[in-house]
């Protein structure tokens, strides 16, 4: 007589996603330590002129973006063919590695350096996205994906306040080293509990697949479908409206402080209450609110998506987000400057976890890694190119200019996305479902 199969008392997938969310958050806020403060760490090295500032700032920051731009394909078909943990592990390891020798550069030529080699062993989103499109059933992945997001975005919310907290009482240096001690614990906890073995399939999860392709035929399949490189494309120029403004941000409330009585501090009034702040505290505050709002968004991108189609959710998103950049630069205050990159974090955060549920459903199985090894080379790419950008618009017309560019090509890119980017199959076989039902 035949025996019925114990059913599994935890989805593999969803366990999978609990520790995966885990290693991003902790290694992510890490990085989130130090990042944000990068011009005050470069003036720590010598650098006093603005411009100058500036300039090392969108170096250090393309520096990380070429090199991850050259190696994340190579890496994301390495995870397809030897699987996708080891490769969320060494990024996890070679980014915290790296970011605690940061800690005791003495010179912006050994920053520009190890951003460099930090690039080409980091990766860690891609890396993480790539795992769990791989061990998730794909009518669920854009829930899946959604929920990954939130790790980055927490991680972007809280990582900015501690890490302002850090560097204000005990020093820049010393936030490198704590970062890399976080990253450490992510990689520990990622060994320890997450499993890429097969799985049956069902409610356990689909099985995962290991590609016997080469390299190259790897890429080659992923690039043959038309519409996963065209969401592709629009993933980069969503990146791209982050990194653009990165830089100057920074500067923007440098300036504020500048402005207000006192050294180095500058004013963030609320109703009924108001502080005086460092701006390195103040430059925290505001990306705590971005990663606040983003995480916010992400969680609300499934439900969004799976009932007016991530598609039109993720352009809508892209254009209100064009629409708000503008009003940035007309910002005169700290205040007024916080409450619209809030704004502007509500429907930015919607964006990637949108687009990387559209890329998961259109690729074929078995080139997850792949697949997200190019949209993290598209991330990257955006890393090179944007702080180039933003700076060098900053120096022809000004900080406020560069919002308004930016904001011009994010309406413009989310045009040919609603023109050009179709609804995935199984997304839209899930709605029509749900609206029969």
């Amino acid at each position: 007589m035949a025996v019925a199969r114990q059913a599994p008392r935890a989805p593999d997938w969803r366990r999978n996603l609990v520790f995966i969310w885990i290693g991003v958050f902790v290694g992510l806020m890490g990085a989130n330590f130090v990042f944000p403060f990068i011009p005050f760490f470069i003036q720590d090295l010598g650098v006093t002129d603005e411009s100058r500032v500036a300039f090392y700032t969108g170096i250090t920051a393309s520096a990380t973006g070429l090199s991850l731009t050259l190696t994340a394909p190579l890496w994301g078909s390495l995870a397809d063919r030897f699987g996708r943990k080891p490769m969320f592990l060494r990024a996890l390891v070679g980014a915290g590695l790296l970011i605690g020798v940061m800690g005791v550069a003495q010179a912006v030529w050994q920053l520009i350096i190890l951003r460099f080699l930090m690039g080409a062993f980091a990766g860690t989103m891609g890396a993480a996205a790539a795992l769990v499109a791989a061990t998730t059933p794909k009518e669920q992945v854009g829930r899946a994906l959604g929920t990954l997001q939130t790790g980055q975005f927490t991680a972007n919310m809280l990582g900015p306040v501690l890490g302002g907290i850090v560097a204000s009482s005990l020093g820049i240096r010393e936030s490198f080293i704590f970062c890399a001690a976080l990253y450490a614990i992510a990689a520990v906890l990622v060994f320890l509990f997450v499993n890429e073995t097969p799985v049956a399939g069902g409610d356990a999860g689909p099985a995962v697949r290991r590609s016997e392709g080469s390299l190259l035929d790897n890429l080659r399949v992923v690039i043959g479908e038309r519409q996963v490189v065209l969401v592709l494309l629009f993933l980069f120029v969503l990146w791209l409206s982050t990194t653009f403004v990165r830089p100057v941000m920074p500067l923007s409330i440098d300036n504020f402080a500048a402005a207000a009585p006192g050294d180095g501090h500058v004013r963030l009034e609320l109703p009924g209450a108001s502080w005086n702040l460092r701006k390195e505290a103040a430059t925290g505050f505001v990306f705590a609110v971005i990663g606040l709002t983003s995480t916010i968004a992400a969680l609300s991108v499934a439900p969004l998506g799976e009932r007016f189609g991530y598609r039109n959710t993720v352009v809508a998103a892209a254009v209100v987000t064009g629409v708000l950049y503008p009003l940035v630069a007309l910002a005169h205050s700290l205040t007024a400057f916080m409450l619209l990159f809030g704004a502007v974090g509500l429907f930015q955060g919607a964006m990637v976890p949108g687009t990387n549920a559209l890329i998961a459903a259109g690729t074929p199985d078995g080139k997850q890694g792949s697949a997200f090894g190019l949209a993290a080379s598209m991330q990257s790419m955006a890393l090179l190119i944007g702080p180039l950008g933003g700076g060098f618009t900053s120096g022809v017309a000004g900080i406020g200019a560069v919002y308004v560019v930016i904001g011009i090509i994010l309406i413009l890119a989310a045009l040919a996305a609603a023109i050009l980017v179709r609804e995935p199959e199984v997304f839209a076989a899930r709605r029509r479902a749900a609206a029969r039902a």
